[in-house]
């Protein structure tokens, strides 16, 4: 595009708007208010997904990643948890009660 081509368009619509303005006077402030509405909207959605895109790529980065023996340790340790409950009488009726308790309400 040329300049003089830019300039034109610019003073068109200068003479456009001084037009409107006098013709209709809450036209122009109703349609430079559409105009920073919208802006701040498309401004606000980029950065909203820039923002989330950046926080997922964080999330994932610092994500816990899963082992192939999961599933091991966690029999493992459920072992472990059941020897405890096991080895005193007073935790293995309160566990039982529980297990009892989460029963009915399950039902």
């Amino acid at each position: 595009m040329k300049l003089s081509g830019f300039l034109m368009g610019g003073l068109l619509g200068m003479a456009a708007t001084v037009y409107l303005s006098r013709k209709r006077p809450g036209a122009v402030s109703w349609a430079a208010n559409a105009v920073t509405d919208m802006c701040s909207s498309v401004a606000r959605k980029s950065m909203n997904k820039i923002i989330s895109k950046d926080l997922k790529e964080e999330a994932a980065a610092f994500a816990p990643k899963p082992s192939d023996d999961t599933a091991g340790k966690s029999e493992a340790a459920w072992a472990q948890i059941e020897t405890i409950v096991n080895s005193d009488p007073s935790v293995k009726k309160e566990a039982e009660k529980i297990k009892a308790e989460s029963s009915s309400l399950a039902h």
